[in-house]
């Protein structure tokens, strides 16, 4: 019945399809994982409790300032690349960016002040503040291309700025994972951590959106004729018929 009415579904329609699918998978899935990682382990951190910072209750100030932060920016991504792929409410998309900025630069200083005072050593501070700077620059890059209009560019940075804010959702995964498999010492597992959690999320980022580039379909190239190929038809030469003179009669 559904065929009779409407006909067979196209190639046209199964890749629309799969868009949308596609689509939804990006705004779903980060946005189940942010929700499980606040959760289980950032909003345990958003107290007064003394006892609930741990080592960091010197620095709580500045630990509660980049979980606030960090929480905005991971919740609000899924959201602004949906709308992003959407290409549809300007408005929402345009507001949501300007929070999510506001939101990894306030992160991002408050990481750089955690990283430069911890107690897991000098590899642990450069990982912590590099992955600090690659948050912040990617975004950066990304609201400096869409002021210049320059849409591609903008959602490539925008994706690997999240890449990046999900980066803090990969340390504490790999930081349980090898604490599990009681790998090294504490300072150790931190440190291979927090590394791994941006650099190879983000290599693997560029190298998919570079290799899209590559392997994409190239448009079919007509050869052009030279400019001598072409003649230049002459004009059709107009002939002049004179009038037959009139024929006399016999007389």
């Amino acid at each position: 019945m559904y065929f009779a009415m409407n006909g067979p579904p196209t190639a046209k329609s199964y890749s629309m399809n799969h868009r949308s699918r596609g689509k939804i998978v990006v705004l779903w899935v980060p946005l189940c994982i942010s929700l499980w990682f606040s959760y289980s382990y950032a909003l345990k951190y958003l107290t007064r409790e003394p006892e609930q910072y741990g080592i960091y209750i010197a620095r709580h100030d500045w630990l509660y300032a980049h979980i606030i932060a960090g929480l905005f920016a991971l919740l609000l991504g899924p959201a602004q690349l949906y709308l992003g792929l959407n290409e549809r409410t300007a408005i929402v998309h345009r507001v949501m960016g300007v929070t999510y900025v506001l939101a990894v630069m306030a992160g991002g200083t408050a990481a750089f002040y955690l990283a430069a005072y911890n107690d897991f050593g000098w590899v642990f501070t450069f990982g912590f503040g590099s992955m600090a700077a690659a948050w912040m620059i990617t975004t950066i890059l990304a609201t400096i291309a869409i002021c210049l209009r320059q849409k591609e560019q903008h959602r490539e940075w925008m994706i690997r700025s999240y890449v990046v804010t999900f980066g803090f959702v990969f340390f504490r995964v790999l930081f349980e994972a090898f604490d599990m498999a009681k790998l090294g010492t504490i300072v150790e597992r931190k440190t291979a951590a927090v590394w791994l959690a941006w650099a190879v999320p983000l290599f693997i980022t560029e190298t998919v959106l570079q290799a899209r580039k590559i392997f994409a379909p190239r448009p079919k190239l007509v050869p052009v004729q030279s400019a001598q190929s072409y003649t230049i038809a002459h004009e059709p030469v107009r002939l002049q018929v004179e009038p037959e003179a009139p024929t006399q009669g016999l007389s």
